[in-house]
């Protein structure tokens, strides 16, 4: 009988063909121990081969891996002899262009301590991770050692010198060293233009500019000071733009849009509208500027015209409409579009849309909204160390669920100060002051730093208690302790709080001593104080300030009104009354919303059915 012959064995896998389908920290470890496995790592030349594949992966969990194989291997073994730095330029690379660009400066010092002799582009690298990084002082190094290594006259390097020092806001040693360069291409010129540009040096900005031999000008020279006139966000600067713009060969998207942002941002819509129809391509950063500058104007209508009209939508702009509405007051609008949002099969949220949804959930008190965009996160497995985390503890506090908002606060990983002034002004608003103050001294406890809205959130704590004493004692602190200086609403706050403490006298002195002019808002405050103290001397004086400051707005009659009904003076609240009336002023009526079959109605005071 015959001997069968055995079946020949199967190829063995090529680990490194399983690269693309690598994207996970669990799908790397797998492939680390595939590769110990299969010995593959014990050849030199085969680890070299692995390390350049792993750096060169758009995933960080294989570039991250490709440092272990590394760190494993003593040192990135020769690829072409002792000394050649290509393995270590390839693990510099990795850092300096991913995620974590301070660990590039870590490997060109281990390279450095290994003996190997930097290059050209190691040095570029880790001038990149610097200016990244803004690490002034180590990129002061890197200069000093190109001398060292016969580097210092490198074009390329002198480039990448520049670029480092105009990230890190050193213009003038920019400056310095490109006067003293030798040889300069375009990328030199457009280098310092772009660094006095983005300081708004704009006239040094011009004298470079100018310096230059008009045919070595290409659009980014161009551009550069046409974005760096229209960031001045000044007449001057916006008409100095449209100078170089009409002057400039060959018009770009980028230009264009640097005009329409730029008119955009200086209120002056009707240029930015004209110039946006002469466009001849007209792209979605042109569209979204338009979009904006309407929102920002209050064009709201307008806005929406235009958001409907536009042939092609990204995610950012769904997010300047959600925002548009949510700043302008339309927060029904604002759940509507994000419904709307829902529909589209290729639009995924970002921590940008939920947040602004959450925040006219919280205006509105639909609950039931919030707890959906909430499951949402949940389902993502989506973080709540940034604004969604601060934007669910104010809105589950603004609908009344303090212990939700807590809830999100202890759950939320790595807290920032966002984060906890919203927890203090959720305690605030539900007048748990003692709480709040623990809270902050907590905070301190955990060396954050609080800034100016912890106390203006802590002032309306001790505002909301009663505690009159503590939050004049805040007021003061914030100054000499924390280096805070008072603005207007930190004023606002203790004119309320000694308001209402009966202390009217020293909250009119508080207004007039104020380095900024008060607001109708802060005014408003000492007249309700004087309204439920029956304070009529300073009360009159307050409103007749108030009405000169905005004579069409109803609050101040009416509080005015119901000082002088309050002390039994009738004929003086007729008057008042009576003045409104003449003046066309109506006393705005209170609304309030409820949701019906998917719908939301508006209820007004002394209607009986909804609009």
């Amino acid at each position: 009988m015959a001997t069968p012959t055995p079946a020949p064995a199967a190829p063995a896998t090529n680990p490194l063909s399983l690269l693309p389908r690598c994207r996970t920290p669990r799908d790397a470890d797998q492939l680390h121990a595939h590769l110990l496995t299969t010995g593959l790592l014990r050849d030199p030349s085969a680890t070299a081969h692995v390390v350049l594949s792993l750096c060169s992966s758009p995933h960080a969990p294989l570039r991250h891996l490709a440092r272990r194989v590394s760190s494993a291997a003593s040192c990135p073994p020769p690829r072409a002899g002792p000394g050649d730095p290509f393995l270590w330029n390839a693990l510099i690379k990795s850092s300096s262009h991913g995620a974590d660009p301070g660990r590039a400066l870590l490997t060109f010092s281990h390279m450095l301590s290994q003996g190997f002799s930097p290059d050209r582009f190691s040095f570029s690298l880790a001038l990149k991770a610097c200016s990244r990084t803004a690490s002034f002082e180590e990129g002061s190094q890197l200069h000093a050692m190109l001398t060292k290594f016969g580097l210092h006259s490198d074009l390329y390097l002198q480039n990448s010198l520049m670029r480092f020092y105009c990230r890190c806001g050193s213009i003038k040693r920019a400056r310095r060293l490109f006067d003293r360069m030798p040889l300069r291409d375009s990328i030199s010129w457009n280098l310092i233009i772009d660094g006095y540009s983005k300081n708004g040096i704009m006239q040094l900005a011009q004298e470079v500019f100018d310096m230059m031999v008009e045919g070595d000008r290409n659009s980014v020279s161009w551009n550069s000071m046409i974005c760096g006139y229209a960031r001045l966000r000044s007449a001057d600067g916006i008409d100095a733009a449209r100078h170089l713009f009409d002057r400039m060969p060959v018009w770009d998207s980028f230009s264009w849009n640097s005009m329409i942002d730029g008119y955009v941002k200086c209120g002056r819509l009707e240029d930015a509208a004209a110039l946006f129809e002469q466009m001849p391509e007209k792209d979605t950063l042109a569209w979204a500027n338009m979009i904006l500058g309407h929102m920002e104007a209050g064009n709201v209508e307008l806005a929406r015209a235009m958001f409907d009209d536009m042939p092609e939508k990204d995610l950012i702009t769904w997010n300047i409409m959600l925002s548009g509405y949510v700043k302008n007051g339309c927060f029904l609008e604002a759940l509507g579009l994000y419904h709307e949002m829902h529909t589209r099969d290729n639009l995924v949220p970002d921590a940008t849309t939920l947040a602004t949804v959450i925040s006219a959930v919280a205006e509105l008190g639909q609950i039931a909204d919030g707890i959906s965009v909430h499951d949402y996160i949940e389902r993502n497995q989506l973080s709540l160390s940034g604004k969604l985390g601060v934007a669910l503890i104010d809105m589950y506090a603004r609908c009344g669920q303090l212990e939700k908002s807590l809830h999100i606060f202890e759950i939320s990983g790595q807290k920032s100060v966002d984060h906890w002034n919203a927890m203090i002004g959720a305690l605030a608003v539900h007048g748990f002051g003692h709480l709040a103050l623990q809270l902050f001294e907590e905070m301190e406890r955990f060396s954050l730093r609080p800034d100016d809205i912890t106390f203006i959130e802590i002032l309306s704590a001790c505002s909301h208690a009663g505690l009159v004493k503590e939050g004049l004692t805040y007021f003061e602190t914030m100054k000499t302790d924390y280096n805070v200086m008072p603005k207007l609403q930190h004023y606002g706050c203790v004119v309320d709080i000694l308001g209402r403490d009966g202390q009217l006298e020293e909250a009119r002195r508080m207004i007039e001593g104020m380095p900024m002019e008060p607001n109708d808002v802060v005014w408003r405050s000492l007249l309700s104080a004087c309204r439920n103290h029956g304070n009529l001397e300073i009360g009159e004086h307050v409103a007749k300030r108030l009405i000169e400051m905005s004579s069409a707005d109803s609050s101040s009659f009416v509080l005015l009104s119901n000082i002088y009904a309050g002390v039994g003076m009738w004929g003086n609240a007729s008057k008042v009354r009576m003045m409104m009336k003449e003046q066309g002023i109506r006393k705005v009526p209170g609304c309030s919303w409820i949701e019906l079959d998917g719908s939301f109605h508006d209820f007004f005071v002394g209607y009986l059915f909804p609009y």
